[in-house]
Protein backbone atom coordinates (compact mmCIF):
# COMPACT_ATOMS: atom_id res chain seq x y z
CA UNK A 1 0.00 0.00 0.00
CA UNK A 2 1.58 3.27 -1.10
CA UNK A 3 1.31 6.52 1.05
CA UNK A 4 -1.48 8.94 -0.01
CA UNK A 5 0.07 12.45 -0.27
CA UNK A 6 -1.04 14.48 3.29
CA UNK A 7 -0.50 17.87 3.52
CA UNK A 8 -1.04 17.68 6.95
CA UNK A 9 1.97 16.23 7.65
CA UNK A 10 5.73 17.54 6.78
CA UNK A 11 8.81 16.32 8.32
CA UNK A 12 11.09 18.54 9.27
CA UNK A 13 14.06 16.62 10.59
CA UNK A 14 15.59 12.87 11.02
CA UNK A 15 18.45 12.15 13.40
CA UNK A 16 19.89 8.89 14.01
CA UNK A 17 20.17 7.85 17.21
CA UNK A 18 21.42 4.42 17.44
CA UNK A 19 22.45 2.31 14.36
CA UNK A 20 23.28 -1.52 15.33
CA UNK A 21 20.68 -4.14 14.59
CA UNK A 22 18.01 -1.75 14.56
CA UNK A 23 17.70 1.99 14.09
CA UNK A 24 16.78 4.05 15.94
CA UNK A 25 15.61 7.49 14.16
CA UNK A 26 14.25 10.70 15.87
CA UNK A 27 11.41 12.39 13.40
CA UNK A 28 10.86 15.86 14.06
CA UNK A 29 7.42 17.33 12.33
CA UNK A 30 4.85 19.23 11.96
CA UNK A 31 0.92 17.98 12.36
CA UNK A 32 -1.99 19.86 11.27
CA UNK A 33 -5.07 18.79 13.35
CA UNK A 34 -8.24 19.03 11.71
CA UNK A 35 -9.53 22.43 13.14
CA UNK A 36 -6.31 23.50 11.49
CA UNK A 37 -4.09 23.68 14.72
CA UNK A 38 -0.31 22.88 13.32
CA UNK A 39 1.69 22.15 15.98
CA UNK A 40 5.64 20.45 16.31
CA UNK A 41 6.05 16.96 17.34
CA UNK A 42 8.76 14.38 17.57
CA UNK A 43 8.58 10.66 17.42
CA UNK A 44 11.49 7.93 18.11
CA UNK A 45 10.91 5.53 14.84
CA UNK A 46 12.59 1.86 15.23
CA UNK A 47 13.48 1.47 11.57
CA UNK A 48 13.38 -2.75 10.60
CA UNK A 49 13.87 -4.13 7.16
CA UNK A 50 10.62 -5.88 6.05
CA UNK A 51 10.33 -9.76 7.09
CA UNK A 52 8.82 -12.95 6.00
CA UNK A 53 6.83 -15.46 8.22
CA UNK A 54 5.29 -18.95 6.97
CA UNK A 55 2.58 -20.98 8.94
CA UNK A 56 3.87 -24.44 7.92
CA UNK A 57 0.87 -27.29 8.65
CA UNK A 58 2.16 -30.65 7.97
CA UNK A 59 -0.91 -32.70 6.15
CA UNK A 60 0.13 -36.03 7.31
CA UNK A 61 0.42 -35.44 11.06
CA UNK A 62 -2.37 -32.90 10.88
CA UNK A 63 -0.06 -30.23 12.83
CA UNK A 64 0.78 -26.82 12.52
CA UNK A 65 4.78 -26.76 12.50
CA UNK A 66 5.92 -23.85 15.31
CA UNK A 67 9.08 -22.76 16.53
CA UNK A 68 10.37 -21.71 20.36
CA UNK A 69 12.98 -19.52 20.70
CA UNK A 70 14.15 -17.35 23.40
CA UNK A 71 13.23 -13.39 23.03
CA UNK A 72 15.66 -10.60 24.76
CA UNK A 73 11.73 -8.15 24.82
CA UNK A 74 9.56 -11.01 25.71
CA UNK A 75 11.89 -11.79 28.75
CA UNK A 76 12.50 -7.72 29.47
CA UNK A 77 9.44 -7.37 29.98
CA UNK A 78 8.82 -9.84 32.39
CA UNK A 79 6.88 -12.19 30.00
CA UNK A 80 7.79 -15.81 31.88
CA UNK A 81 10.88 -17.32 30.55
CA UNK A 82 11.11 -15.52 27.36
CA UNK A 83 11.23 -18.54 25.56
CA UNK A 84 8.17 -17.32 22.58
CA UNK A 85 5.89 -19.85 20.57
CA UNK A 86 5.70 -18.14 16.82
CA UNK A 87 5.91 -19.13 13.08
CA UNK A 88 8.85 -19.51 11.59
CA UNK A 89 9.71 -16.37 10.23
CA UNK A 90 13.12 -13.87 9.44
CA UNK A 91 14.50 -10.90 7.88
CA UNK A 92 14.49 -10.61 3.82
CA UNK A 93 18.06 -10.40 2.85
CA UNK A 94 19.45 -8.24 0.31
CA UNK A 95 17.91 -9.58 -3.36
CA UNK A 96 15.72 -12.12 -1.77
CA UNK A 97 11.72 -11.90 -2.76
CA UNK A 98 9.33 -12.23 0.67
CA UNK A 99 8.63 -15.37 -0.96
CA UNK A 100 12.21 -16.45 -1.11
CA UNK A 101 12.82 -15.46 2.10
CA UNK A 102 9.31 -17.66 3.52
CA UNK A 103 10.79 -20.38 2.28
CA UNK A 104 14.54 -20.53 3.25
CA UNK A 105 13.25 -19.75 6.55
CA UNK A 106 10.70 -22.57 6.86
CA UNK A 107 13.75 -24.83 5.73
CA UNK A 108 16.30 -22.92 8.70
CA UNK A 109 13.62 -22.83 11.48
CA UNK A 110 11.44 -26.03 10.69
CA UNK A 111 13.56 -28.33 8.11
CA UNK A 112 10.92 -28.54 5.63
CA UNK A 113 11.49 -28.00 2.04
CA UNK A 114 8.51 -25.73 1.06
CA UNK A 115 7.24 -25.87 -2.53
CA UNK A 116 4.24 -23.61 -2.77
CA UNK A 117 3.21 -20.68 -0.73
CA UNK A 118 0.03 -19.64 0.05
CA UNK A 119 -0.15 -15.68 0.33
CA UNK A 120 -2.06 -14.64 3.40
CA UNK A 121 -1.32 -10.59 4.32
CA UNK A 122 1.61 -8.29 5.19
CA UNK A 123 1.33 -6.48 8.53
CA UNK A 124 2.59 -3.56 10.54
CA UNK A 125 4.11 -5.13 13.54
CA UNK A 126 3.59 -2.55 15.67
CA UNK A 127 2.83 0.80 13.70
CA UNK A 128 3.41 3.39 17.10
CA UNK A 129 7.03 2.00 17.59
CA UNK A 130 8.94 0.59 14.28
CA UNK A 131 8.56 0.31 10.18
CA UNK A 132 9.07 -3.73 10.33
CA UNK A 133 6.61 -5.12 7.98
CA UNK A 134 6.16 -8.88 8.14
CA UNK A 135 4.62 -10.68 5.32
CA UNK A 136 2.92 -14.08 6.06
CA UNK A 137 2.13 -17.33 3.96
CA UNK A 138 1.19 -20.36 4.37
CA UNK A 139 2.89 -23.65 3.47
CA UNK A 140 0.97 -27.51 3.35
CA UNK A 141 4.24 -29.76 4.01
CA UNK A 142 4.00 -33.53 4.72
CA UNK A 143 6.72 -35.74 5.74
CA UNK A 144 8.82 -36.33 2.75
CA UNK A 145 9.35 -32.82 2.80
CA UNK A 146 11.26 -32.68 6.21
CA UNK A 147 14.44 -32.50 4.50
CA UNK A 148 16.65 -31.31 7.55
CA UNK A 149 16.51 -31.12 11.47
CA UNK A 150 15.56 -27.27 11.45
CA UNK A 151 16.73 -25.36 14.79
CA UNK A 152 17.62 -22.39 13.25
CA UNK A 153 21.80 -21.88 12.10
CA UNK A 154 24.55 -21.87 14.31
CA UNK A 155 25.96 -19.21 12.27
CA UNK A 156 23.39 -17.14 13.86
CA UNK A 157 23.47 -18.46 17.42
CA UNK A 158 19.68 -20.15 16.95
CA UNK A 159 18.85 -22.68 18.91
CA UNK A 160 14.86 -23.08 18.22
CA UNK A 161 12.32 -25.66 19.19
CA UNK A 162 10.02 -27.17 16.68
CA UNK A 163 6.62 -27.38 18.93
CA UNK A 164 3.76 -29.46 16.58
CA UNK A 165 0.00 -28.25 17.44
CA UNK A 166 -3.68 -29.53 16.29
CA UNK A 167 -5.62 -27.42 15.06
CA UNK A 168 -7.80 -27.29 18.34
CA UNK A 169 -4.28 -27.30 20.55
CA UNK A 170 -3.16 -23.94 18.38
CA UNK A 171 -6.46 -22.08 18.93
CA UNK A 172 -7.09 -23.18 22.45
CA UNK A 173 -3.54 -21.64 22.56
CA UNK A 174 -4.31 -18.24 21.61
CA UNK A 175 -7.47 -18.06 23.39
CA UNK A 176 -5.39 -19.06 26.50
CA UNK A 177 -3.01 -16.34 25.39
CA UNK A 178 -0.35 -18.88 25.32
CA UNK A 179 0.24 -17.62 21.90
CA UNK A 180 0.65 -14.21 21.76
CA UNK A 181 3.00 -13.55 18.79
CA UNK A 182 0.92 -11.34 16.57
CA UNK A 183 1.39 -12.28 13.33
CA UNK A 184 1.15 -16.35 14.74
CA UNK A 185 -2.30 -15.08 16.23
CA UNK A 186 -3.37 -13.54 13.12
CA UNK A 187 -1.96 -16.38 10.64
CA UNK A 188 -4.07 -18.73 12.96
CA UNK A 189 -7.26 -16.66 12.37
CA UNK A 190 -6.82 -17.05 9.26
CA UNK A 191 -6.74 -20.67 9.26
CA UNK A 192 -9.39 -21.12 11.60
CA UNK A 193 -11.34 -19.25 8.55
CA UNK A 194 -9.59 -21.45 5.77
CA UNK A 195 -9.98 -24.46 7.38
CA UNK A 196 -10.60 -26.59 4.07
CA UNK A 197 -7.05 -24.91 2.82
CA UNK A 198 -5.79 -27.22 5.13
CA UNK A 199 -8.18 -30.38 5.58
CA UNK A 200 -9.16 -29.60 9.04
Amino acid sequence: MSREPDDRVAITEKKTLHDGWSRLVDYKFTYTFGDGKTVERSWEVCERPAASSVLVFDRDSRKFVLVRQFRVPVYAMGEGSGFFLEAAAGLIDDGETPEQAAIREAREETGYAVETLIPLRAIISAPGLMTEKVHCYAAIVDEAMRVESGGGLDEEHEDIELVFLTFGEAMGMVESGEISDAKTVVMLQWAALNRSVFGI
